[in-house]
């Protein structure tokens, strides 16, 4: 988390916890092992038994749930959508370990479920955070998406300590196993695993961010570690990054894994900027939006002419990073390509910062929702920003006087976003078009999905019961 940042925060792109209203339960959703239904190519044990009100492009009485009865009270729950293969996962704790299961998106039928998983064992502090709503400890696994070009990725992936053996001390890790978004069958192995090990035996403020390349794990005090899909970990805590001609350190709050290295901002400069690039590869200096100043030129009293790379890095989601540019006076936001740099889109307004430390996601906070692409891959929604990145067009739907900020967590084929606007309770249900930047308010008992795939809504409510729920509508015909 930031320095002197008081609220709990985020920890990646897919695992946060909206709040939903207008939902409820008449109980008998499944848990535990039941979520499993009848196995791979079964649809069991996963009926839709709890009613809510959803936004009028989903069906509220076609589709399927499951109960995470065994998840701990405050803490988010796993789970991540593909929108390659319309598919949904999520993680279920058995005796053995927790087990990833991958269930098509619009009939629920199970299409694999993994072999039990061991995370590493829990810190006290995460072991008192599974007993107290009010910890901001992360006491549970999570699921992040790794988009590949010919096939993409979930990977498990938990906080917690290891060691050797009963002769060597513990050292904080992240562990993750990764397995093929499109497997089927049961007791799916892992295609790799590892363990990103802290340095210095504990994690100074981690973040973890999920990119084409696998998670890269990071923290405050110079730790920049990647595990890959095939299981290799590769440390480079100590090793400098060249950005735009000077070798910086990566930035611990923002650095992804693409094809051409790490991508990540360099040191910040006047007014936010700082410039970001690929070590190695390409750099912002190099594809500034059309009409931006590569480089910006201020006059520094004392110090005379000072020349600042422009642009900075804000979030990440699947084959593209959003990235924050001065403009003379304005500020503009575009949407960059992870493997070339070149710009899919702009709009006239700066992105929101996410935010991606190992931490319990505060609902509260828009910023910790994280970046969402279209399961087609046209639309990106960041904050209240909206991109076609066919048109290369983003339009601004919360700017304005007095305009209310809003988060929006999901995005249809159709080019209708869904998310919630206000920083205070009770937070507006809001569709926006991508088209036009529209905002539009829904009834305020209207649920707004999480995700989308498949034409099908992922919704993530506690049901107005004491478990959480997963639970996933189909479109409405």
């Amino acid at each position: 988390m930031r320095v002197g940042k008081t609220a709990t925060s985020v920890l990646l792109a897919g695992a946060l916890v909206g709040i939903l209203s207008g939902c409820e339960s008449d109980g008998g959703a499944t848990g535990g092992d039941s979520a499993h239904g009848d196995g791979a190519g079964g649809t069991g044990g996963v009926p839709l038994k709890s009613k809510m009100t959803a936004p009028a492009a989903f069906d509220s009485g076609k589709g399927w749930e499951v109960e995470a009865d065994w998840l701990p009270q405050g803490q988010p729950l796993p789970y991540a959508v593909s929108g390659k293969g319309h598919s949904v996962a999520y993680l279920d704790r058995t005796e053995q370990g927790y087990v990833l299961n991958i269930r098509d998106a619009s009939s629920g039928k199970v299409l694999s479920t993994s072999k039990p998983w061991k995370g590493p064992e829990l810190t006290e502090k995460q072991g008192d955070a599974q007993s107290s709503e009010q910890s901001g400890e992360l006491a549970v696994p999570q699921i992040a998406l790794i988009s590949g070009t010919k096939r993409d990725y979930f990977a498990v992936w938990a906080r917690g300590q290891a060691r050797k053996d009963e002769l060597h001390e513990y050292k904080e890790v992240i562990s993750a196993a990764f397995y093929p978004a499109d497997a089927s069958g049961k007791d799916v192995a892992p295609v790799g695993s590892g363990n990103a090990e802290a340095p210095d035996g504990e994690f100074d403020r981690p973040s973890v961010f999920p990119g084409p390349g696998g998670l890269v794990v990071t923290s405050y005090s110079g730790d920049s570690i990647l595990l890959s899909p095939d299981g290799k970990v590769t440390d480079t805590s100590d090793a400098k990054v060249t950005l735009n001609g000077k070798a910086v350190d990566p930035d611990y709050l923002m650095s992804f894994q693409g094809p051409e290295g790490l991508v990540t901002n360099g040191e910040e400069g006047a007014r936010g900027v700082s410039g970001f690039g690929a070590d190695g590869g390409w750099q912002s200096t190099e594809v500034a939006p059309p009409g931006v100043e590569a480089v910006r030129r201020e006059e520094n009293v004392g110090f005379g002419m000072e020349e600042t790379p422009n642009g900075r890095i804000v979030g990440a989601v699947g084959n593209y990073v959003i990235a924050n540019w001065i403009k003379g006076s304005d500020d503009i936001s575009a949407v960059h390509d992870l493997a070339t740099g070149a710009v899919r889109a702009t709009a006239p307004c700066r992105t929101e910062e996410t935010e991606y430390d190992v931490d319990v996601p505060s609902p509260g906070n828009l910023a910790e929702v994280p970046p969402a692409l279209s399961p087609d891959g046209r639309y990106l929604i960041k904050g209240g920003n909206v991109f076609d990145l066919r048109t290369g067009k983003g339009r601004c739907a919360d700017s304005g006087e007095g305009a209310k900020e809003i988060g929006l967590a999901a995005v249809g084929d159709d080019g209708i976003a869904y998310g919630l606007a206000g920083e205070d309770a009770p937070r507006t249900p809001v569709s926006v078009s991508v088209a036009t930047g529209a905002a539009k308010p829904l009834p305020e008992a209207t649920g707004t999905p999480n995700s989308i795939t498949g034409g099908a809504g992922v919704f993530v409510t506690y049901a107005g019961t004491d478990s959480m729920r997963l639970i996933v509508l189909g479109p409405k015909n």
